[in-house]
């Protein structure tokens, strides 16, 4: 049975995986997806530059699932997605959430987002994004990961984020004593 809901969610989640070749794979769960090399945007208009990290976690666009037949959580705008979240988890002394929020815009409408979509994405972040910007900053608050480090990034398809992360924990714990 579980064989059987794995490549369900294979199934449902290759045109994401498709689109998406920065990634290296979806975790097991079928939630995240682990960046395979280093991204990097330059925003235009204020040339501020953003390197998401390899191995960082990411669920694409952050769409609710009632939602996907419309905006699935992957397209034309996952690149932009991607940096929306790392700006999201990290959030920088140089980007606060409106340049976070206003650099989706850009992103998406430099990836070919049609106006239409990439309005609606934008309207969405706005409208609900405060509270992922709160929940992001009391989750790294509490310790929480959103980076695979370099020795972990060989995971198997079937390691959910949960199992990568507490395997993560428990070499940092390893390494203290």
């Amino acid at each position: 049975m579980r064989f059987v809901l794995l490549m369900l969610a294979v199934v449902l989640f290759a045109g994401c995986t498709i689109k998406t070749p920065m990634m290296a794979s979806v975790t097991g769960d079928g939630k995240y997806w682990v960046l395979a090399r280093p991204m990097v945007y330059e925003q235009p208009k204020t040339k501020q530059t953003f390197t998401v990290q390899r191995g960082f976690v990411t669920d694409l666009a952050s769409v609710p699932r009632l939602f996907w037949s419309a905006v699935p959580p992957c397209g034309k705008y996952t690149p932009a997605a991607v940096v929306h979240d790392y700006l999201y988890w990290y959030q920088p002394a140089n980007c606060d959430r409106e340049c976070a929020d206003t650099l989706l815009l850009v992103a998406m409408e430099e990836s070919g987002v049609g106006e239409l979509e990439r309005n609606a994405i934008y309207a969405g972040v706005r409208a609900g994004g405060k509270d992922a910007w709160d929940k992001n900053k009391a989750a790294r608050a509490a310790g929480n990961i959103r980076r695979v480090p370099e020795k972990f990034m060989d995971f198997g398809p079937y390691d959910t984020w949960g199992q990568i992360e507490a395997r993560i924990r428990a070499d940092v714990k390893e390494s203290e004593r």
